[in-house]
Protein backbone atom coordinates (compact mmCIF):
# COMPACT_ATOMS: atom_id res chain seq x y z
CA UNK A 1 0.00 0.00 0.00
CA UNK A 2 3.04 2.09 0.88
CA UNK A 3 4.25 1.72 -2.64
CA UNK A 4 1.54 2.72 -4.10
CA UNK A 5 1.09 6.14 -2.42
CA UNK A 6 4.87 6.79 -3.20
CA UNK A 7 4.52 5.62 -7.20
CA UNK A 8 1.30 8.23 -7.14
CA UNK A 9 2.83 10.78 -5.49
CA UNK A 10 5.78 10.92 -8.18
CA UNK A 11 3.27 10.44 -10.85
CA UNK A 12 1.49 13.59 -9.69
CA UNK A 13 4.81 15.09 -9.32
CA UNK A 14 5.60 14.77 -12.87
CA UNK A 15 2.60 16.03 -13.89
CA UNK A 16 2.95 19.18 -12.17
CA UNK A 17 5.99 19.96 -13.44
CA UNK A 18 5.08 19.08 -16.71
CA UNK A 19 2.12 21.35 -16.72
CA UNK A 20 3.85 23.90 -15.15
CA UNK A 21 6.56 23.43 -18.07
CA UNK A 22 3.92 23.55 -20.39
CA UNK A 23 2.64 27.30 -19.53
CA UNK A 24 5.64 28.76 -18.77
CA UNK A 25 6.83 27.63 -21.97
CA UNK A 26 3.60 28.74 -23.12
CA UNK A 27 4.55 32.23 -21.69
CA UNK A 28 7.90 32.17 -22.93
CA UNK A 29 7.24 31.51 -26.27
CA UNK A 30 4.49 34.85 -26.32
CA UNK A 31 7.08 36.34 -24.59
CA UNK A 32 4.50 36.90 -21.94
CA UNK A 33 5.20 37.35 -18.31
CA UNK A 34 2.37 35.99 -16.29
CA UNK A 35 2.64 38.81 -13.85
CA UNK A 36 1.99 41.45 -16.27
CA UNK A 37 -1.45 42.60 -17.31
CA UNK A 38 -2.36 44.18 -21.14
CA UNK A 39 -3.96 46.98 -22.05
CA UNK A 40 -6.09 46.76 -25.60
CA UNK A 41 -5.59 49.75 -28.09
CA UNK A 42 -7.07 49.90 -31.72
CA UNK A 43 -5.30 51.77 -34.12
CA UNK A 44 -6.04 52.64 -37.66
CA UNK A 45 -3.40 53.26 -40.64
CA UNK A 46 -3.85 54.15 -44.77
CA UNK A 47 -1.93 50.68 -45.20
CA UNK A 48 0.07 48.30 -43.12
CA UNK A 49 2.33 46.87 -45.90
CA UNK A 50 3.93 43.08 -44.73
CA UNK A 51 2.29 44.24 -40.63
CA UNK A 52 1.61 40.81 -39.30
CA UNK A 53 -0.17 38.97 -36.46
CA UNK A 54 2.52 39.05 -33.47
CA UNK A 55 4.91 41.62 -34.73
CA UNK A 56 5.95 43.43 -31.83
CA UNK A 57 4.72 47.35 -30.37
CA UNK A 58 7.76 49.16 -29.26
CA UNK A 59 7.24 52.08 -27.41
CA UNK A 60 10.12 54.57 -27.80
CA UNK A 61 12.48 51.70 -28.98
CA UNK A 62 11.10 49.38 -25.91
CA UNK A 63 9.41 46.41 -26.68
CA UNK A 64 6.35 46.70 -24.57
CA UNK A 65 3.56 44.95 -26.66
CA UNK A 66 2.52 43.26 -29.62
CA UNK A 67 -0.34 43.06 -32.91
CA UNK A 68 -3.31 41.25 -31.86
CA UNK A 69 -5.57 41.55 -35.28
CA UNK A 70 -5.07 43.12 -38.29
CA UNK A 71 -8.68 43.85 -40.13
CA UNK A 72 -10.15 46.12 -42.73
CA UNK A 73 -12.59 48.85 -42.14
CA UNK A 74 -13.79 50.78 -45.06
CA UNK A 75 -10.96 52.68 -46.64
CA UNK A 76 -8.94 52.68 -43.67
CA UNK A 77 -6.90 49.36 -41.91
CA UNK A 78 -7.64 49.09 -38.30
CA UNK A 79 -5.22 47.23 -36.01
CA UNK A 80 -5.60 45.48 -32.28
CA UNK A 81 -2.63 45.78 -30.01
CA UNK A 82 -1.85 45.07 -26.38
CA UNK A 83 0.52 47.04 -24.57
CA UNK A 84 1.34 47.12 -20.89
CA UNK A 85 -0.90 48.13 -18.58
CA UNK A 86 1.48 50.65 -17.11
CA UNK A 87 2.45 52.36 -20.28
CA UNK A 88 0.03 55.86 -20.87
CA UNK A 89 -0.14 57.33 -24.57
CA UNK A 90 -0.51 61.08 -24.84
CA UNK A 91 -2.24 62.41 -27.45
CA UNK A 92 0.22 64.11 -28.90
CA UNK A 93 2.58 60.67 -29.49
CA UNK A 94 3.73 59.67 -32.95
CA UNK A 95 2.40 56.03 -33.63
CA UNK A 96 3.80 54.54 -37.01
CA UNK A 97 4.16 51.33 -38.93
CA UNK A 98 8.24 51.02 -39.48
CA UNK A 99 9.78 49.11 -41.59
CA UNK A 100 12.57 46.64 -39.03
CA UNK A 101 14.23 44.24 -41.45
CA UNK A 102 15.79 43.70 -45.00
CA UNK A 103 12.57 41.44 -46.15
CA UNK A 104 9.98 44.13 -45.04
CA UNK A 105 9.91 43.07 -41.43
CA UNK A 106 7.05 45.36 -40.02
CA UNK A 107 6.28 46.25 -36.31
CA UNK A 108 4.39 49.14 -34.81
CA UNK A 109 6.50 52.19 -32.98
CA UNK A 110 5.06 54.84 -30.83
CA UNK A 111 7.48 57.88 -30.12
CA UNK A 112 5.46 59.43 -26.68
CA UNK A 113 4.79 62.77 -26.69
CA UNK A 114 4.32 65.29 -23.33
CA UNK A 115 0.70 66.06 -23.52
CA UNK A 116 -0.94 65.87 -20.42
CA UNK A 117 -3.79 64.49 -22.33
CA UNK A 118 -3.74 60.29 -23.07
CA UNK A 119 -5.30 58.01 -24.90
CA UNK A 120 -7.84 55.32 -23.23
CA UNK A 121 -8.64 52.09 -24.50
CA UNK A 122 -12.27 53.00 -25.97
CA UNK A 123 -9.90 55.80 -28.49
CA UNK A 124 -9.54 54.66 -31.85
CA UNK A 125 -5.93 56.17 -32.81
CA UNK A 126 -4.78 57.37 -36.16
CA UNK A 127 -1.00 56.59 -36.97
CA UNK A 128 1.05 57.21 -40.25
CA UNK A 129 3.18 54.50 -42.25
CA UNK A 130 6.61 54.70 -43.16
CA UNK A 131 7.67 53.51 -46.58
CA UNK A 132 10.14 50.61 -45.88
CA UNK A 133 12.10 48.68 -48.40
CA UNK A 134 9.38 46.34 -49.64
CA UNK A 135 7.55 49.49 -50.87
CA UNK A 136 11.00 51.38 -52.07
CA UNK A 137 11.45 47.69 -54.19
CA UNK A 138 8.09 48.16 -55.62
CA UNK A 139 8.54 52.05 -56.86
CA UNK A 140 12.02 50.53 -58.45
CA UNK A 141 10.08 48.36 -60.24
CA UNK A 142 7.58 50.77 -61.64
CA UNK A 143 11.14 52.94 -62.43
CA UNK A 144 12.24 49.70 -64.49
CA UNK A 145 9.01 49.34 -65.95
CA UNK A 146 8.91 52.89 -67.37
CA UNK A 147 13.04 52.44 -67.96
CA UNK A 148 11.88 49.89 -70.75
CA UNK A 149 9.26 52.02 -72.16
CA UNK A 150 11.27 54.62 -72.64
CA UNK A 151 14.48 52.82 -73.83
CA UNK A 152 12.06 51.31 -76.54
CA UNK A 153 11.12 54.36 -77.75
CA UNK A 154 14.58 55.27 -77.65
CA UNK A 155 15.77 52.71 -79.92
CA UNK A 156 12.75 52.86 -82.29
CA UNK A 157 14.04 56.67 -82.73
CA UNK A 158 17.42 55.90 -83.12
CA UNK A 159 16.57 52.77 -85.93
CA UNK A 160 14.58 55.06 -87.57
CA UNK A 161 17.15 57.88 -88.09
CA UNK A 162 20.26 57.47 -86.86
CA UNK A 163 20.74 53.56 -87.36
CA UNK A 164 19.40 54.35 -91.56
CA UNK A 165 22.33 54.39 -94.42
CA UNK A 166 20.57 57.81 -95.45
CA UNK A 167 20.65 59.16 -92.34
CA UNK A 168 24.72 58.34 -91.75
CA UNK A 169 25.35 59.81 -95.17
CA UNK A 170 23.91 63.27 -94.70
CA UNK A 171 25.33 63.34 -91.25
CA UNK A 172 28.89 62.35 -93.07
CA UNK A 173 28.05 64.92 -95.92
CA UNK A 174 27.10 67.46 -93.14
CA UNK A 175 30.47 66.92 -91.12
CA UNK A 176 32.17 67.84 -94.66
CA UNK A 177 30.84 70.93 -95.51
CA UNK A 178 31.93 72.01 -92.03
CA UNK A 179 34.98 70.99 -91.98
CA UNK A 180 35.42 72.90 -95.19
CA UNK A 181 34.16 75.86 -93.63
CA UNK A 182 36.58 75.48 -90.94
CA UNK A 183 39.55 75.56 -93.14
CA UNK A 184 37.80 78.41 -95.38
CA UNK A 185 37.59 80.31 -92.23
CA UNK A 186 40.93 79.52 -90.74
CA UNK A 187 43.00 80.66 -94.44
CA UNK A 188 40.37 84.08 -94.40
CA UNK A 189 41.68 84.68 -91.02
CA UNK A 190 45.17 83.98 -91.72
CA UNK A 191 45.08 86.28 -94.96
CA UNK A 192 43.37 88.85 -92.85
CA UNK A 193 45.60 88.93 -90.13
CA UNK A 194 48.62 90.80 -91.41
CA UNK A 195 46.27 93.73 -92.94
CA UNK A 196 44.45 94.21 -89.75
CA UNK A 197 47.46 94.31 -87.42
CA UNK A 198 48.64 97.09 -89.90
CA UNK A 199 45.60 99.01 -90.05
CA UNK A 200 45.26 98.51 -85.85
CA UNK A 201 49.06 99.96 -85.85
CA UNK A 202 48.34 102.73 -88.47
CA UNK A 203 45.32 104.08 -86.07
CA UNK A 204 46.92 103.97 -83.24
CA UNK A 205 49.94 106.08 -84.67
CA UNK A 206 47.35 108.13 -86.37
CA UNK A 207 45.74 108.38 -82.98
CA UNK A 208 48.75 109.57 -81.39
CA UNK A 209 49.76 112.20 -83.87
CA UNK A 210 46.26 113.48 -83.60
CA UNK A 211 47.22 113.74 -80.14
CA UNK A 212 50.33 115.37 -80.16
CA UNK A 213 48.66 117.94 -83.05
CA UNK A 214 46.08 118.90 -80.22
CA UNK A 215 48.62 119.47 -77.80
CA UNK A 216 50.32 121.61 -79.66
CA UNK A 217 47.56 123.61 -80.79
CA UNK A 218 45.62 123.45 -77.68
CA UNK A 219 46.69 127.47 -77.22
CA UNK A 220 45.52 128.59 -80.85
CA UNK A 221 42.37 126.27 -81.14
CA UNK A 222 41.30 128.21 -77.83
CA UNK A 223 41.83 131.15 -79.28
CA UNK A 224 40.20 130.27 -82.38
CA UNK A 225 37.45 129.51 -79.77
CA UNK A 226 37.25 132.61 -78.79
CA UNK A 227 37.30 133.83 -81.94
CA UNK A 228 34.44 132.55 -83.15
CA UNK A 229 32.31 132.97 -79.91
CA UNK A 230 33.01 136.64 -81.23
CA UNK A 231 32.16 136.31 -84.33
CA UNK A 232 28.92 134.71 -83.38
CA UNK A 233 27.91 137.44 -81.05
CA UNK A 234 28.74 140.30 -83.95
CA UNK A 235 26.77 137.80 -86.32
CA UNK A 236 23.91 138.06 -84.02
CA UNK A 237 24.57 142.11 -83.56
CA UNK A 238 24.43 142.08 -88.06
CA UNK A 239 21.33 140.64 -87.87
CA UNK A 240 19.50 142.01 -85.54
CA UNK A 241 20.46 145.05 -87.48
CA UNK A 242 19.30 143.75 -90.97
CA UNK A 243 16.00 142.96 -88.82
CA UNK A 244 15.68 146.46 -88.06
CA UNK A 245 16.23 147.70 -91.90
CA UNK A 246 13.86 145.31 -92.89
CA UNK A 247 11.44 146.76 -90.99
CA UNK A 248 12.61 150.46 -91.74
CA UNK A 249 12.03 149.18 -95.71
CA UNK A 250 8.53 147.61 -94.38
CA UNK A 251 7.21 150.70 -92.91
CA UNK A 252 8.71 152.84 -95.97
CA UNK A 253 7.34 150.26 -98.46
CA UNK A 254 3.11 151.01 -96.62
CA UNK A 255 4.38 154.69 -96.81
CA UNK A 256 4.80 154.46 -100.64
CA UNK A 257 1.44 152.87 -100.86
CA UNK A 258 -0.65 154.92 -98.87
CA UNK A 259 -2.23 157.96 -100.62
CA UNK A 260 -1.73 160.33 -97.48
CA UNK A 261 1.49 161.57 -98.83
CA UNK A 262 2.75 163.28 -101.94
CA UNK A 263 5.05 160.52 -103.14
CA UNK A 264 2.17 158.24 -102.78
CA UNK A 265 -0.34 160.25 -104.21
CA UNK A 266 2.24 159.95 -107.16
CA UNK A 267 2.54 156.44 -107.73
CA UNK A 268 -1.06 155.75 -106.66
CA UNK A 269 -2.39 158.84 -109.64
CA UNK A 270 -1.61 157.09 -113.13
CA UNK A 271 -2.60 160.13 -115.15
CA UNK A 272 -0.45 162.52 -112.71
CA UNK A 273 2.20 160.16 -113.38
CA UNK A 274 1.92 159.96 -117.29
CA UNK A 275 1.43 164.21 -117.64
CA UNK A 276 4.53 164.48 -114.93
CA UNK A 277 6.40 162.72 -117.67
CA UNK A 278 5.16 164.98 -120.53
CA UNK A 279 5.69 167.86 -118.71
CA UNK A 280 9.46 166.75 -117.83
CA UNK A 281 10.07 165.58 -121.62
CA UNK A 282 8.91 168.44 -123.15
CA UNK A 283 11.09 170.40 -120.65
CA UNK A 284 14.29 168.44 -122.13
CA UNK A 285 13.21 169.32 -125.31
CA UNK A 286 13.21 173.12 -124.67
CA UNK A 287 16.31 172.52 -123.14
CA UNK A 288 18.40 170.77 -125.61
CA UNK A 289 16.59 173.26 -128.63
CA UNK A 290 18.19 176.47 -126.55
CA UNK A 291 21.58 174.13 -125.98
CA UNK A 292 21.70 174.21 -129.41
CA UNK A 293 20.72 177.75 -130.94
CA UNK A 294 20.49 179.47 -128.21
CA UNK A 295 18.54 181.57 -126.50
CA UNK A 296 16.79 184.04 -128.77
CA UNK A 297 14.61 186.51 -126.93
CA UNK A 298 12.77 189.31 -128.69
CA UNK A 299 11.02 192.16 -127.00
CA UNK A 300 8.02 194.38 -128.34
CA UNK A 301 7.53 198.28 -127.30
CA UNK A 302 4.18 199.26 -128.45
Amino acid sequence: MKKDTTLYFIVGLVVVVALFILVFGIFFLNDKDPRETFITYHLRFNQVSTLAQDDPVKVNGVKLGKVENISLQGTRVLVRISLRNDVKIPKDSDIRVQNIGLLGERQIGMLLGDSSLFWTERDTIQGQFDAGIAEVMGMAGEVLDSAKIIMNIAHKMLDSTIATQDFRDRFNRILQKAEDLEDQATNLIARADPALQGSLAGLSVATRKINDILDENKVPLKTLVADANDLLGQTNNLMNGADAAVQRVLALTAKLESKNNTLGILLNDRKLHDDLSTTIHSADSLFRLIIRDGLDVNIDFF
